[in-house]
C-alpha cells in the first residue's frame, strides 16, 4: 500500500491539498493509501482523490496488517445496524431511519437511509463510487430482501469527478415515523427523499400544538406541519418553494386524514406578505435549507439566517412558540444563537430560549469533529415586550 505524508495535521477526517507534502508516483484516483504524519508515523487509511479539494478522506485511524475497504465496510455496517437496534430502530411505529451517518458511524463519505424495504445510499466520495457494487452486496447480505438505490448531489459529482447513472425511479414507498405516514419517491428530492434527522424534534413539537395555529416555513413535504395537524393544531400553513414538495405534502396530508394549507411560495416573500397583512401564529417553525456550504460563505450565510429569523419572529403571537433550525454544519450552536439574538434585537422581540436540540439519535457524531453536529434547533417563547 502506498503512503502519503501530511504536513499539517487534520482536525477531522478530511485532509485538503494544502495539508500534504509530495505525492508518490503511481497512485490511482480512488485508491486506498496509508497516511503518515510528517515524522513517518502511521495516522490512518484514506481514499485518495487528486481531483477533489478533499484529497484524502480518512477511513479509519486503526492500523491493520491487511486492510480491506470491503471488509471494513461490512464490519462497520453490522456495527451501525446493532446501534440502531439499541435505539429501537426500526420499530412498529417507525420504519424510516438513518442506518449510516458518515463519519459518525466511522464511514467517512457515505450515508445510508432505510425506508421500509429500501436502502438509499448517498455517496460523497469517488472511492465509494468505485465499489458501489460491493456496497450493494454487503447491504443485501445483512438485510434480507432490501432494495438499494445510489444517489449523489450534482455538487459531489462535480467535486469528486464521477457520474452516477442511476435512473430516477417511480417507486413510491409509504413509510411510518412515530405512527405518522409519509409517501416518498425513491431517487428524487433533496437528500434521500425524506429528512429523518428531524424525527425526534417533530415528535417533541406535538406537546405544544393542541388548538394552536401553526406556520411551517421551508416545509418540504410537510413533516412538522402534518405532525402538528395530526396532534390537534387548529390551523396549519406550510410554505415551500418546491412545487414537487408541495404536491407531495398534500398527498401526505391526505394519507393522514388531515387538512393543511399548502403554499407554493418563496418564504421571504410570503413572510413579508403576512407581516403586511398583520398575520400572526401561535407557533412558527423555520427550517431552511443549508445556507452555509463553505467557510467562504459563512458571513453571507449568517446574514441570511438573521434576515430569515427577524421576519419569522414578527409572525409569532405574543407568548407564542418559535422553533428555529439550522442544518449548516460549519455554523456552531453559539454562532446560531448569536444570529437569533441579533434577529430578536432587530425585530424588537423578547426571545426566551428554553431548549436546544439537534439531529435524531440515529445521526451520531464524533466528539472530535464538531461539524458532525450539523443540525441545531432552538426552541423559544416570544414576547412582544
Amino acid at each position: 500500500m502506498k503512503k502519503i505524508k501530511f504536513i499539517y495535521p487534520p482536525k477531522g477526517p478530511l485532509i485538503f491539498k494544502r495539508m500534504i507534502g509530495d505525492i508518490p508516483d503511481g497512485i490511482k484516483r480512488g485508491e486506498i493509501v496509508e497516511v503518515n504524519n510528517k515524522t513517518g508515523e502511521f495516522f490512518g487509511y484514506a481514499i485518495y482523490n487528486p481531483k477533489s479539494s478533499i484529497i484524502l478522506r480518512i477511513i479509519t485511524r486503526e492500523h491493520s496488517e491487511n486492510f480491506s475497504i470491503e471488509d471494513y465496510l461490512k464490519k462497520k455496517l453490522i456495527s451501525a445496524s446493532k446501534l440502531r437496534k439499541k435505539l429501537e430502530l426500526p420499530s412498529d411505529e417507525t420504519n424510516a431511519y438513518r442506518l449510516v451517518h458518515d463519519w459518525g458511524d466511522s464511514m467517512n463519505g457515505i450515508t445510508i437511509d432505510i425506508f421500509d424495504n429500501w436502502a438509499v445510499v448517498e455517496l460523497y466520495s469517488y472511492g465509494y463510487y468505485l465499489i458501489k457494487d460491493e456496497i450493494e452486496k454487503i447491504l443485501k447480505d445483512i438485510f434480507n430482501g432490501i432494495n438499494v438505490y445510489f444517489s449523489a448531489s450534482d455538487y459531489t459529482e462535480t467535486m469528486e469527478g464521477f457520474k452516477l447513472n442511476e435512473k430516477e425511479l417511480n417507486e413510491k414507498v409509504k413509510i411510518k415515523e412515530n405512527g405518522v405516514v409519509f409517501e416518498i419517491k425513491i431517487g428524487s428530492g433533496y437528500k434521500s427523499g425524506f429528512f429523518c434527522d428531524q424525527r425526534e424534534n417533530r415528535q417533541y413539537l406535538t406537546n405544544f400544538v393542541k388548538d394552536k395555529s401553526v406556520l411551517d416555513l421551508f416545509s418540504y413535504t410537510g413533516g412538522f406541519g402534518i405532525y402538528a395537524k395530526k396532534y390537534g393544531a387548529s390551523e396549519v400553513t406550510s410554505v415551500d418553494l418546491d412545487e414537487y414538495a408541495i404536491s407531495q405534502l398534500k398527498r401526505n396530508a391526505n394519507l393522514n386524514g388531515v387538512r393543511v394549507n399548502a403554499v407554493n411560495s418563496d418564504a421571504f416573500i410570503y413572510m413579508r406578505q403576512l407581516i403586511e397583512n398583520k398575520k400572526e401564529y401561535d407557533i412558527v417553525i423555520l427550517d431552511p435549507n443549508k445556507l452555509i456550504t463553505s467557510r467562504e460563505a459563512m458571513e453571507e450565510g449568517v446574514i441570511k439566517y438573521i434576515d430569515l429569523n427577524k421576519l419569522a419572529l414578527r409572525l409569532v403571537k405574543d407568548g407564542g412558540l418559535f422553533v428555529s433550525c439550522s442544518c449548516s454544519g460549519l455554523l456552531s450552536m453559539d454562532d446560531f444563537v448569536n444570529a437569533l439574538r441579533k434577529a430578536a434585537s432587530i425585530s424588537k422581540k423578547v426571545v426566551k430560549v428554553f431548549k436546544k436540540t439537534g439531529a435524531s439519535s440515529d445521526h451520531p457524531f464524533m466528539i472530535n469533529y464538531p461539524e458532525g453536529e450539523y443540525l441545531k434547533v432552538i426552541w423559544s417563547f416570544v414576547e412582544h415586550g
